[in-house]
């Protein structure tokens, strides 16, 4: 990817000061109106998975390049992969769906392990038009 080389932050529990990262460098990008919004979401869902299921730590890097926004959450327990991921929402659930709507959300959304540590990729198009 050419472009921005990316900034990386630790996952702790003060989630406002991460979206505020992120929503600045989004911003700076070119993410727009309802796309930032989907992505917020979505990286919140994700970072909120690690601090409960994915051992409590971890790092969220956000690059771009001229055709879209990348965030990557990697966290440090290992366990989640993409068949984790549910291919409708889970009916009547109140929780338990993070996974299905980062899928929804995002233009891109992979779950790779490695390492002893699961990585969620979430990418959005700098397009004007939604890829879904």
């Amino acid at each position: 990817m050419t472009g921005d080389q990316g900034q990386q932050w630790p996952i702790d529990e003060d989630l406002s000061a991460l979206r505020d990262h992120l929503l600045r460098r989004a911003t700076l990008a070119g993410l727009r109106g309802d796309r930032l919004d989907d992505l917020l979401i979505a990286v919140n869902e994700a970072v909120i998975n690690v601090l409960e299921h994915g051992g409590g730590e971890g790092t969220v890097t956000i690059r771009h390049d001229t055709a879209a926004i990348t965030v990557d959450i990697v966290d440090s327990a290992g366990v989640l992969s993409q068949r984790d991921v549910p291919p409708r929402r889970p009916a009547d659930a109140v929780r338990g769906f993070g996974l299905w709507l980062m899928s929804q959300l995002c233009d891109e959304f992979t779950i790779r392990r490695s390492d002893g540590r699961s990585r969620v990729r979430l990418r959005m198009s700098l397009d004007a038009v939604p890829a879904r």
